[in-house]
């Protein structure tokens, strides 16, 4: 259990299982921001995160479940304020086992009301992802490991797309990828593009029929 006092008044209790506490600034006002992080155990889950600023007492800016991912506090951009790095985990994406279940990192800052993606104008994580996935879908694809390939793939993909070069990542791999692997990639495009897309996509290229 989490509980912050002021004087002999609880003003904040959070219960959980394995809580870690920590502080940074993100807002960019005296006191820091506290961080609180729960986890709950088992094999793959889950990371619940709250963000709590103390500027004027306690107050929530942030709460998030982020199942199988992670989230930490960093100063990407050098101006003295932290961004959140948030990685989420596709666990069991396309029927992938959870093992090649890959991630994507994005990044957020906060503007002193709200939180908003800033993963392409600080794109060097992101792009470590990128070159990792693509490193390691070639070794599978050295070895034959269309399991590997395809949990790969995914991760070049979506960490390309967030970054904007999600159309130069999809080419090379219909270039460089097996027939089964490009199969699988094309069935789940729609999924994948919803998940990164900030706007409801839709393929029905169908028009609506004319009325009178």
């Amino acid at each position: 259990m989490a509980r912050i006092l002021a004087g002999e008044r609880t003003q904040l209790e959070i219960q959980g299982w394995l809580l870690n506490a920590s502080f940074g600034e993100v807002t960019g006002k005296a006191p820091k921001e506290l961080l609180i992080t729960d986890f709950s155990g088992g094999a793959h889950c889950c990371l619940t995160v709250y963000l709590f600023t103390q500027e004027g007492g306690v107050r929530n800016l942030l709460y998030e479940e982020l199942g199988d991912g992670s989230l930490e506090l960093r100063d990407l951009d050098g101006d003295g304020r932290f961004e959140l790095v948030l990685a989420r985990i596709y666990s069991y994406f396309g029927d992938l086992p959870f093992a090649l279940s890959p991630g994507v990192v994005r990044v957020y800052a906060y503007d002193g009301s709200v939180f908003y993606e800033v993963t392409r104008n600080l794109p060097s994580l992101t792009l470590r992802e990128v070159a990792r996935y693509r490193k390691a879908f070639l070794e599978g694809k050295r070895r034959g490991d269309l399991e590997g390939m395809k949990g790969n793939a995914l991760g070049y993909w979506v960490n390309a797309l967030v970054v904007g070069r999600g159309v130069a990542a999809k080419s090379w791999l219909m270039q460089h990828a097996p027939f089964e692997v490009r199969r699988w990639l094309l069935v789940n495009e729609e999924a994948l593009l919803r998940s990164v897309s900030a706007l409801g996509l839709s393929y029905n290229r169908t028009l609506p029929p004319n009325t009178p």
